[in-house]
């Protein structure tokens, strides 16, 4: 977690963040959290990283305290020791002994990768509004963008590499022809041996993608006659099916778009507002609403990065003529809010 690029106060960050993962947070302090997550990038991961070693603590057998003893001990890099001081000083004011004590065992068990337990499976998600990032066991690297997860083994044990992926992820894969890496997303089954490419595969959408920045990947699917595909794709290309009208394509493109949310970035080339749209309900964790079919058509190039949400749709609407509003969120029953709503209508049309 770098701290230096975070935004605003850590301990009241790390305070907020332990109520809202052990259900005790009200209703103020979760619209607070909510806030400093969106500030910026460097929150959303922040949170991400946080979650991670959260959920994974409550998973890992250790629960005395020679397990620090054994981290310290076996940690020879000074600078992973002085990091590791200091986000265990920061914790202190705020986690319990028995979940710091896992916490170590966690970072040390990421760090230098334990090959001696048992194999099974892990699983790591990045929450709404937030980008995860995970080593695999074979060096692989996985970018996994905002409410996506990913399932994969401690160990590659078998003559091939299997992830499960549910959303959108981006992959740097560890070149291993021997060993070919497979992706099963939602309906689709992507191949690799040493690649770069991203995959978008949310379950609830009707729109699937993959996109080739480097080396080359084979794509199996049903299509909607359940009749098997293989597509072949090579780098600056990208596949889209759409599973509402069976349409399925490989585009030559400005692929980047595909995966520059990984930087922190939304970009868009040429693409109509109801792709913008769902795009921006991803990053900014909001639900967002088009009336009119002529206003979906709209069309745009534009890169966004930092701005916030209000920024992003005023800068939109200078180049057509449309409006926007928000719908404030509502308590629910749980103490929580609800999502955040936007409503776009045509200039000439007001919203309901």
């Amino acid at each position: 977690m770098n701290e230096k690029k975070v935004t605003g106060t850590l301990e009241r960050f790390d305070e907020l963040m332990v109520r809202y993962f052990d259900g005790s947070a009200d209703a103020e302090e979760v619209k607070e959290l909510e806030t400093l997550v969106l500030a910026s990038a460097a929150n959303r991961k922040y949170f991400s990283d946080f979650k991670t070693i959260w959920e994974s603590s409550a998973r890992l057998p250790v629960a005395t305290e020679r397990a620090l003893k054994t981290v310290l001990e076996k940690t020879s890099r000074r600078s992973f020791g002085r990091r590791f001081a200091e986000t265990w000083h920061k914790a202190a004011a705020v986690l319990l002994i028995p979940l710091l004590l896992s916490t170590a065992w966690f970072v040390y068990d990421n760090y230098f990768r334990h090959t001696d337990s048992l194999i099974g499976n892990k699983s790591v998600s990045a929450a709404f509004g937030t980008i995860a990032t995970i080593d695999l066991p074979d060096g692989t690297r996985v970018w996994l963008n905002s409410g996506s997860s990913i399932t994969y083994p401690e160990i590659f044990a078998d003559d091939k590499r299997s992830v499960s992926l549910s959303g959108e992820a981006y992959f740097e894969v560890k070149s291993d022809s021997y060993h070919p890496f497979y992706v099963n997303a939602s309906g689709l089954v992507v191949k690799a041996t040493g690649t770069k490419f991203s995959v978008m595969a949310y379950e609830k959408s009707g729109i699937k993608s993959v996109a080739l920045a480097e080396g080359k990947v084979a794509v199996k699917m049903l299509d909607l006659k359940n009749k098997e595909q293989i597509i072949h794709l090579k780098p600056s290309q990208s596949l889209r099916f759409d599973r509402s009208n069976g349409q399925l394509g490989v585009l030559n493109e400005d692929i980047y778009k595909h995966y520059a949310w990984k930087d922190g970035k939304m970009v868009f080339r040429n693409d109509p507002l109801s792709e913008v749209a769902s795009r921006i309900s991803l990053q900014y964790n909001v639900d967002v609403e088009i009336t009119g079919e002529s206003v979906k058509k709209f069309r745009y190039y534009a890169t966004f990065q930092n701005e916030s949400l209000r920024e992003v749709f005023d800068l939109l609407k200078i180049s057509s003529p449309f409006d926007y509003k928000i719908v404030n969120q509502k308590i629910m029953s749980d103490g929580t809010f609800s999502r955040k709503k936007i409503i776009i209508y045509p200039i000439n049309k007001k919203a309901s």
